[in-house]
């Protein structure tokens, strides 16, 4: 199963294509992983995101035991600074590759939080049965729209929304031809079909697109 890292840095908006690529420069004297791609924020053009993928972690355990990777996360900090957050996503499938939603020219990103204890294989089986059938709803009258890959973030993470435990986040990224792309799909009957379906969470959510500007 895919492992994929998400990184998020915040740096100044009207410098951001060059910090861009002055990393990209430094990334390419050292070892990265196989996969990974650099865009920004469409909400926020200072918000940084780089995400990469490893086939399992065995191979993400792998790389940090090698010397070229303190080199990386070295080379990523000297270019946007301390991250704003890091966390590790187990993707049913690749995000990268011809059809994979991280290499599209606009990547739709969600977490979906739930307090832990109630997060048990059982409930993470209907929530992913849940996706599957508003996904099959969705897709029916959208244009330049990519397969979705979703999953489970594998820390438990904080949440102010939830209090007295860590949460348990569910996690979907989906390509997109463009920002209209997306912004037409929600004007659409089957996304008021679909939509239902998700908010019966009644979870707490973020939602995020990315407009990719490098990609290896």
């Amino acid at each position: 199963m895919a492992v994929t890292q998400i990184i998020h840095f915040g740096v100044e908006p009207t410098t951001v294509d060059e910090t861009i690529q002055k990393a990209v420069k430094a990334l390419k004297e050292v070892q990265t992983p196989q996969n990974f791609v650099l865009g920004t924020q469409i909400q926020d053009k200072g918000a940084v995101q780089f995400t990469s993928e490893w086939d399992g972690v065995k191979d993400y355990e792998n790389f940090q035991t090698t010397p070229g990777f303190g080199s990386f996360i070295s080379n990523l900090r000297s270019a946007f600074g301390e991250p704003h957050d890091i966390f590790h996503v187990a993707l049913n499938q690749s995000a990268f590759g011809s059809d994979g939603s991280a290499t599209a020219n606009v990547v739709e990103y969600v977490q979906i939080w739930f307090p832990a204890s109630r997060v048990t294989r059982e409930f993470q089986k209907q929530i992913e049965e849940d996706f599957l059938r508003f996904d099959g709803i969705y897709r029916k009258d959208t244009k330049g729209i990519a397969d979705a890959a979703f999953g489970w973030v594998l820390e438990e993470q904080e949440h102010e929304g939830i209090q007295g435990e860590k949460a348990k986040c569910f996690f979907v990224t989906r390509g997109w031809e463009s920002m209209d792309h997306f912004e037409e799909s929600i004007k659409t009957d089957a996304y008021k079909e679909s939509i239902p379906i998700l908010l019966s969470w009644n979870a707490l959510f973020k939602m995020w697109h990315v407009e990719r500007k490098v990609l290896q």
